[in-house]
Formats: structure tokens, C-alpha cells, sequence
């Protein structure tokens, strides 16, 4: 596997994961939202963990653009 295949993956895991997250699609912020009490690491608020989401989608969509060229 190349580099340029690494770089599509991330690109598309993190576009989407991060889109979804942000969206909070079937309550994924929550979830990580309640995982942050167990873990310590997680963010505290669900708001935090979607904010994070949409930098991720950005991140994402950033690098498949980069790929793209």
C-alpha cells in the first residue's frame, strides 16, 4: 500500500467519522460525552465532542483535496 491509498483512507475515515460525530448522528457525541467520565480523556460536554467532530470533517475533507492534486 502506498502512500497515496493511506491518504485516501484517512481522508474518508475522517471526513465521515468526524461528519458524523458532528452531526451527532444516533447520539455518537453523547456516547463519547458519557465515555469521558470513565476515561478521563474525552471531552465533558457534547457540544466539545461535536465541535471536535466538525475539525475531523475538516481535516478529512482537507486531505482528500490534497490527494486530489
Amino acid at each position: 500500500m502506498n502512500g497515496y491509498a493511506i491518504q485516501l483512507m484517512w481522508g474518508v475515515v475522517t471526513l465521515i467519522g468526524g461528519g458524523l460525530l458532528a452531526a451527532n448522528v444516533r447520539g455518537a457525541a453523547d456516547w463519547f460525552q458519557a465515555m469521558s467520565y470513565a476515561y478521563r480523556s474525552w471531552p465533558t460536554s457534547a457540544i466539545t465532542c461535536r465541535v471536535m467532530g466538525g475539525v475531523l470533517a475538516l481535516i478529512g475533507a482537507g486531505t482528500l483535496l490534497s490527494a486530489g492534486r
